[in-house]
């Protein structure tokens, strides 16, 4: 079955199109389907996000299969726990950890609405994992190579796509001092996982990250109390400026490091589909 093969012969077209894809199921209408759901708005707002990336995933699997991506080529690769570890440290410390401890801020909202922002942190981490480190990363790797270089390239165009797409939160009616912080570090976050990606082989760990980041920085704002300098005072900022610090200093030394067949693995095909390639583009 050649699916969208064809596809693979201009990767950089290829990743325009999962982009645009994305962009559009990034629109889908959230609050108006969780009104069909629950008329409790916050509940609501949380459903309809799930159902609607739930959907965007769905299509992304699909996309990820046509294009000829395996998750069984995936394998782990040695010291993978040690790859993982700053970058947990990156997602947990995004909490407001000082503030809920000292009882700055703080969850008021019950179990019930607690369980449903993790899972909406999941399908939303799931979707935009798939879409960017699945499918669009691999597909940088293969327009530009395996070299030190051109590895380099991949993480920062595939990154870059990943920040700009969180523009899209101005026409939500987000100011634009903090949409584009949010674009800004959400590049930081997803060159991280893209190193991540690279030197595990794991997509699987790069959702349990950026969920696990996501969770612990919107939990307070979006189901507790907390001022913006209650959750970012001093203390928290000098913690996370060190953590970053070191963040991007580990994983640019791991990105330099990282074998070229590490790299090779996330875009190969297998023989069949480079078969099957070759008779669909009578190469």
């Amino acid at each position: 079955m050649r699916g969208l093969l064809f596809l693979r012969k201009d990767p950089v077209g290829a990743a325009v199109i999962v982009c645009l894809f994305a962009v559009g199921l990034i629109g889908l209408p959230y609050d108006q389907v969780g009104s069909l759901l629950s008329d409790d708005p916050l509940t609501a707002s949380l459903s309809g996000l799930i159902v609607c990336r739930a959907a965007g995933l769905a299509v992304m699997l699909f996309l990820y299969v046509q294009l000829g991506f395996s998750f069984g080529t995936r394998r782990l690769q040695k010291g993978a726990p040690l790859m993982v570890l700053p970058a947990l440290l990156v997602a947990v410390n995004n909490a407001p950890l000082i503030a809920l401890f000292s009882g700055a801020a703080g969850v008021t909202a019950g179990a019930g609405q607690v369980a449903l922002f993790a899972l909406e942190c999941i399908f939303v981490a799931s979707f935009e994992e798939l879409t960017f480190r699945g499918i669009i990363f691999p597909l940088m790797l293969q327009r530009f190579g395996s070299g030190k270089r051109a590895r380099l390239t991949a993480v920062l165009v595939s990154s870059a796509l990943f920040g700009l797409t969180h523009l899209l939160n101005l026409f939500s009616g987000a100011g634009i001092a903090s949409t584009l912080l949010q674009a800004g570090y959400t590049f930081l976050i997803g060159a991280m996982l893209a190193v991540v990606l690279l030197c595990t082989g794991s997509l699987a760990l790069c959702i349990v990250l950026h969920a696990v980041y996501n969770f612990g920085g919107l939990l307070v704002p979006t189901l507790g109390y907390g001022a913006f300098a209650d959750l970012w005072n001093i203390p928290t900022i000098v913690v996370t400026a060190l953590i970053a610090v070191a963040a991007i200093v580990f994983y640019w030394n791991r990105l330099l490091c990282a074998r070229s067949e590490c790299a090779v693995q996330l875009y190969r095909l297998t023989a069949e589909q480079r078969f099957l390639l070759r008779g669909a583009l009578l190469l």
